[in-house]
């Protein structure tokens, strides 16, 4: 795939919005690794308005650093899901297929589900 301007106008940075004193709002990305490397903001009367100028502010940023070949950090991904494999009992795997049908989750799911309700309790 490309990276070009559209690729990282339409990845899904998270924007902090905050309404000001005097009523208008101002927009910045919440992404350590972004605004390491340039400030930006937006500002404007609805909260609309300050993304929109967050996001051509972005705009104007990536053409140069397009541009010079720069490097562009995308945003990250706080909790990817990585493959386990793992070895139980094939009772045991019966009961999780049973339940997490039940439920109507994935075998994944359920184990994930199961595992955090699990870790509450300690």
């Amino acid at each position: 795939m490309k990276k070009d301007i559209n690729y990282y106008l339409n990845l899904p940075y998270k924007i902090n919005l905050l309404k000001l004193d005097d009523g208008d709002y101002f927009a910045q990305f919440d992404d350590k690794e972004l605004n390491k490397l340039v400030l930006m903001a937006g500002d404007g009367k609805t909260p609309n308005e300050a993304i929109e100028d967050l996001k051509n502010a972005f705009a104007c940023y990536l053409e140069e650093a397009l541009a010079k070949n720069e490097f562009i950090p995308e945003p990250m991904q706080k909790d990817k899901s990585k493959n386990l494999a793992i070895t139980l009992k094939n009772s045991l795997i019966d009961e999780i297929d049973f339940y997490s049908k039940k439920m109507g989750l994935s075998r994944s799911a359920f184990l994930a589900v199961s595992a955090k309700a699990y870790i509450k309790t300690l």
